[in-house]
């Protein structure tokens, strides 16, 4: 029995090695989407880090791969307190729109749009919103950070299956993160990045996919 208990024992830890070593080996394969720019009706932003998102926006706009840059305006957790004793500080996506500004994309092309979102699901909502309203839009860029790349894509790419048309999506992290795909395990940083994803993931797949059902 005792012989047989240790087999098994054996074999849970083998599986377990196997996993995480899968897990390690294969982190640049789901964490991160890169896909070939291509033109598309708009390039959005997602909110979250200053100003490595908005840097490439505004690069893929001069490249002539969209004519607009789309962002989905933060929650405000606190802002009211602020204004109330005076003090009155921008807010990241206006930050973002003075940095595309100051870049050279002209405030006609930012385009801010009005929400709440504390997270990326949540950005996802307002963006199926947005694009309900908006027929003329058929494709987009999403430029996040790198390792967000990957399940920023899948949310934004379930949120729109309700939407009566198809939305091509591509996906074009910022160039300008320090993030590395190959030496992740080796930064701090970027160690927890990887294992928040990995969290944030599997929180996606087990309740936030049939959220994003219910709120369509």
């Amino acid at each position: 029995m005792k012989k047989i208990n240790h087999f098994f024992l054996f074999l849970v830890i083998i599986l377990l090695v196997s996993a995480v070593g899968t897990w390690f080996l294969t982190v640049d394969r789901w964490l991160v989407r890169v896909d070939e720019p291509r033109e598309s009706d708009v390039v959005v932003v997602l909110l979250g880090s200053i100003p490595d998102r908005i840097i490439e926006a505004a690069d893929l706009y001069h490249q002539d791969y969209a004519e607009k840059i789309v962002m989905v305006a933060t929650h405000k957790q606190g802002y009211d307190v602020l204004l109330a004793r005076g003090v009155d500080v921008p807010l990241e996506e206006t930050l973002n729109a003075e940095i595309a500004r100051q870049l050279d994309v002209p405030p006609e092309a930012i385009v801010i749009i009005p929400g709440d979102s504390r997270s990326t699901q949540d950005e996802a909502v307002v963006l199926r919103d947005y694009l309900a309203t908006h027929s003329e839009i058929d494709s987009l860029i999403l430029v996040t950070s790198t390792y967000h790349s990957g399940r920023a894509a899948v949310i934004l790419e379930k949120a729109f299956e309700t939407l009566e048309r198809p939305i091509i999506l591509t996906s074009v992290p910022t160039q300008y993160d320090d993030f590395s795909t190959s030496h992740w395990w080796a930064d701090r940083n970027q160690f927890k990045y990887v294992i928040m994803e990995t969290l944030k993931y599997v929180h996606f797949y087990l309740i936030e996919q049939f959220e994003l059902g219910k709120q369509a």
